[in-house]
């Protein structure tokens, strides 16, 4: 076998990386969506109370059903709610890795070592940002140096 150097890719093991930064962003997407589902459910209440107003003969057999429509869109609306936190648990993943990175790599650069660059993973947020850091920290490397 070849000696045959592969560049592995970077793979984090954790998922939370800022545990209180990723924690307020899943609250934030729960707290959304909760909004969403109750502002819905109160204009599905208000719409069946103005029909069974006006036409209570038609409308009177949902109602004798509602109960069990309404078990059923709370056992849905848990699973929902925990698709939402699995969802928003992956996207603070891809928000908190790179903070976590460049509050690294800050701490590397403090201690001296001007020839620290940030490196994130292929998807992650910020790259932008770690393409102005990093030329930045070139110029000022090369500052430094003269």
């Amino acid at each position: 076998m070849a000696n045959n150097p592969i560049k592995s890719s970077f793979q984090r093991r954790t998922i939370f990386i800022k545990k209180n930064l990723q924690i307020r962003y899943m609250i934030l997407m729960v707290a959304c969506v909760l909004c969403g589902l109750l502002i819905m459910g109160l204009e599905l209440t208000a719409t069946l109370n103005d029909l069974f107003d006006n036409y209570p003969v038609l409308v009177q057999p949902i109602y004798d059903e509602f109960i069990p429509i309404v078990a059923s869109f709370f056992y849905k609306i848990a699973i929902y709610i925990l698709l939402v936190i699995i969802i928003s648990a992956i996207l603070s993943h891809k928000m908190a890795g790179p903070v976590y990175r460049f509050e690294q790599t800050c701490k590397e650069i403090a201690k001296g070592d001007f020839s620290k660059r940030v490196h994130l993973r292929k998807g992650d947020q910020l790259t932008e940002l770690q393409d102005a850091f990093n030329a930045m920290m070139d110029t000022v490397e090369s500052h430094v140096k003269k």
